[in-house]
């Protein structure tokens, strides 16, 4: 088990609750393991008619994998250690998938990288007004992963659209408020954020349907969305063929505050990440199932996390925190698109 996740009864519900506030919620192996046994007891249990999770941080749901394990592992050579807490992380994602009773995520805070995997693969997503949700894998030599090849694309409806809009957040890994969350399907209800607590104790006391219906706010509390204000775009631009048609119709366009930074993203995340990201997206738009998006996944990610990108990007935004990576290769003309599409078919 972990000292790190609460697992307990409540009225109807089974309450989990992340508890490693210093590291913002980051999950390592024994808390997955936690998460894991925490919802298979939950499954068994015929009383429990809902899993609820939630953070006693202020800052964070859940701000992710612990990488700096897994970069220490991959500089160590120890490949096999990295494949183990992925596999035990991506099933662990999929038992909140497939989870007998709905599985309720109450989204305060930083929610990134596997703070997506244990919270938008359940059933309800709630957010409070304060969220900053992103997938920044390629950003760190790295893909989005824990389930997002299935989740993104199937986003604001599926189809060109949600390709679109699941390759511009992929690749790029921006920030995204509640608003966005909501607008793009991420989310699917939004509560105060003084009214967390109140929420869960309703859920525990009379329901989610009976808590949903008293504190369920309307979606335009939230605020703007900056997906929806620029979504023509985005479908235009993210629709094309490849990375480099996408920076130039960005280039040809307006130079306007959302496209110099869409750019910046793009020319600065590692080429081989962003690549990999956009076969993996498609990839998992045809996929038909969660299952067989995370074995797609697992496959990439052993693959790439055994590049040098991943230290080297670990090092540089995580670790000395200068932000200046050097990536190889360093021109996206010269990834190896082969070698992404072979590591893919593994799986």
């Amino acid at each position: 088990m972990s000292d790190y996740v609460i697992s307990r009864r409540e009225g109807r519900i089974q309450h989990i609750i992340l508890d490693r506030p210093k590291a913002l919620n980051s999950l390592d192996l024994p808390m997955c393991r936690a998460l894991h046994t925490a919802l298979d007891e939950a499954a068994a249990d015929t009383g429990v008619e809902a899993v609820v999770t939630t953070s006693t941080s202020e800052k964070a749901f859940c701000a992710g994998g612990d990488i700096r394990a897994l970069r220490d592992a991959a500089v160590a050579g120890e490949h096999e250690k990295n494949h183990e807490f992925f596999s035990e992380e991506y099933a662990m994602d999929a038992a909140y998938h497939y989870h007998r009773v709905p599985t309720v995520a109450v989204i305060h805070g930083v929610a990134m990288g596997g703070g997506l995997g244990i919270s938008i693969n359940g059933s309800h997503r709630v957010v409070t007004k304060k969220v900053m949700m992103a997938m920044p894998e390629t950003a760190i030599g790295f893909i989005p992963d824990v389930g997002a090849s299935h989740f993104l694309p199937r986003l604001c409806g599926g189809g060109p659209r949600g390709l679109a809009v699941a390759i511009y957040l992929g690749t790029t890994g921006v920030r995204m408020n509640s608003a966005d969350a909501l607008y793009t399907g991420l989310a699917t209800h939004l509560i105060d954020d003084d009214e967390r607590n109140a929420f869960v104790d309703a859920i525990a006391a009379n329901g989610v349907a009976d808590a949903l219906d008293r504190f369920t706010l309307d979606h335009s509390a939230a605020g703007e969305s900056a997906v929806e204000a620029n979504i023509e775009r985005i479908e235009d631009v993210f629709s094309r063929d490849t990375v480099q048609e996408m920076i130039a119709a960005l280039e040809a366009g307006e130079q306007d505050e959302w496209a110099t930074s869409t750019l910046e993203m793009l020319r600065s995340h590692c080429p081989t990440s962003v690549i990999a990201t956009i076969e993996l997206l498609r990839a998992g738009a045809k996929a038909e199932d969660l299952r067989e998006c995370l074995a797609g996944e697992l496959a990439l990610g052993a693959w790439i996390t055994a590049r040098p990108d991943f230290v080297e990007g670990v090092r540089a935004v995580v670790i000395d925190k200068d932000r200046n990576p050097t990536w190889v290769p360093a021109d996206l003309d010269a990834v190896d698109v082969d070698g992404i599409r072979s590591a893919l078919a593994r799986s």
